[in-house]
């Protein structure tokens, strides 16, 4: 079988095979944790688990769609603390970031580039080193249990469907934003091409082109789904790559045919239960414009994981509560903010407000500003994760951060706050609080020590 040749090619065991006879000995049918989809954040959430010491089953039908993404550099700095970074296994390159945005340009920032199935072969290589069962599989995820394409069933006390976009289907009603598409390909670049990675805004959209320092290249273009040209998608891309051509490397050609998905931003909807948790970015699908996608896909499966270890402890109607308000809490602060940065990144390029592509998206998802008006409130209480579990506890709001901050460098930030309120000079601060009390402080003086924010867009 493919599936089975594609795990061996990964170094990965073969769990799961079609015949019933080998169906009864590849694993046994009740699991802790069952998992639809092996990317990121379903890789990340089976592989805590099974470090937690539960019996989890991962199903991914491993079929790689070749292809590079950025990872910023919260994702990069955390796969390293975690010990889950490994450039070779990711075939990852680390590049300057050129950003042409707004009428600027912008040079500061890095990216990792990886190819995105030998970073999720690695991810799940992972799990299943930490104990997890892989399932080479297509299935529908259900309360209690998942549906293999051939009707096997995989039960689990609980289930996360990390499909992706597919996971987008149990939201019918969710609203969507103009129907977008991404069109990516794989480019030859003149030799000698320096290593970097280029975002470009368009007329008709924007395009995002790695170059890797040795001819090879990437290139993903974000247009409207209905081209009124009615061309196909590697014309698309052939046409947007000859117009920006004075501004990006020399391409000397398109390998293969273009991959072309859905990137349309959907609203999240409020959760309604536990039965099935939706994990990963795309069950939000935050405007690509905002980047950073793989970060909050990851970022997703460990909110999923302390709902996890929280309901593991006392599955009760007070824990359940407060995995709900949690997943809720999250989505308001976080997601409808992300796609709020997104339409202000549209906005800011100012130039092309009038022209279609860019004046359908300046107003979605709304008029609001990113950050709620201010109220002057500084302390609040919101549901935090705390030694990997769910609670409630004050958080301080400061300007960057509108869903609050619990702690800073092991602080109480709320505690650092209200000395600051006392009066409690710098060296106090320091004294009381160590770096924490010069962080905090720096945040109401106008920004974070080293902080060097990029006003133009990443991708990843």
């Amino acid at each position: 079988m493919a599936e089975d040749v594609n795990s061996q090619a990964a170094g990965l065991p073969i769990l799961w095979q079609d015949t019933a006879a080998e169906e009864e000995a590849a694993m046994p049918r009740q699991f802790d944790l069952v998992i639809t989809g092996g990317g990121p954040a379903g890789a990340i959430a089976a592989w805590h688990a099974a470090r937690d010491g539960r019996r989890v089953a991962l199903i991914d039908p491993d079929m790689p769609v070749p292809r590079l993404e950025g990872i910023g550099p919260r994702l990069h700095h955390w796969l390293e603390q975690v010990g889950l970074y490994d450039g070779a296994a990711m075939e990852a390159v680390r590049l300057t970031r050129i950003s042409r945005w707004g009428g600027s340009t912008y040079g500061r920032n890095v990216e990792t580039v990886v190819e995105r199935t030998a970073f999720d072969r690695h991810l799940r290589g992972a799990a299943v080193a930490a104990g997890a069962e892989l399932v080479t599989a297509t299935a529908q995820p259900l309360p209690g249990r998942a549906v293999l394409a051939d009707g096997t069933e995989i039960a689990g006390r609980m289930v996360f469907d990390a499909r992706g976009r597919k996971a987008l289907g149990r939201r019918p009603n969710a609203a969507r934003g103009p129907a977008t598409i991404a069109i990516a390909a794989a480019l030859r670049l003149a030799p000698g091409t320096a290593q970097a990675a280029h975002v470009l805004p368009l007329d008709d959209g924007w395009l995002w082109l790695a170059s890797l320092g040795d001819g090879r290249g990437w290139v993903q273009l974000t247009q409207d789904a209905a081209d009124p040209a009615g061309r196909d998608p590697l014309a698309r891309l052939a046409s947007a790559l000859a117009g920006a051509r004075d501004h990006l490397p020399e391409v000397t050609g398109i390998d293969g045919a273009a991959l072309v998905r859905d990137s349309s931003v959907v609203l999240p909807l409020p959760v309604a239960d536990l039965e099935v948790i939706a994990i990963g970015d795309a069950v939000a699908g935050m405007d690509p414009l905002s980047g950073h996608g793989m970060f909050f896909a990851t970022s997703s499966a460990l909110a999923a994981t302390a709902v996890r270890r929280t309901l593991e402890a006392g599955d009760d109607r007070e824990s359940r509560d407060l995995a709900l308000r949690f997943l809720n809490q999250r989505l308001d602060l976080l997601y409808l903010r992300q796609a709020r940065l997104g339409r202000d990144f549209i906005r800011s390029e100012a130039a092309r407000a009038d022209l279609p592509f860019w004046s359908r998206r300046a107003a979605f998802p709304d008029d609001l500003p990113m950050e709620a008006a201010a109220t002057g409130e500084r302390i609040a209480r919101r549901i935090v994760v705390e030694d990997g579990r769910l609670t409630e506890a004050e958080v301080l709001i400061p300007p960057h951060a509108p869903g609050g901050v619990a702690w800073v460098e092991g602080q109480p930030a709320a505690a650092v706050w209200r000395a600051m309120e006392a009066g409690a000079g710098r060296d106090e601060l320091a004294g009381r609080f160590g770096r924490a009390g010069e962080i905090v402080a720096a945040w109401f003086a106008g920004a974070a020590p080293g902080a060097a924010p990029e006003a133009a867009p990443a991708r990843g």
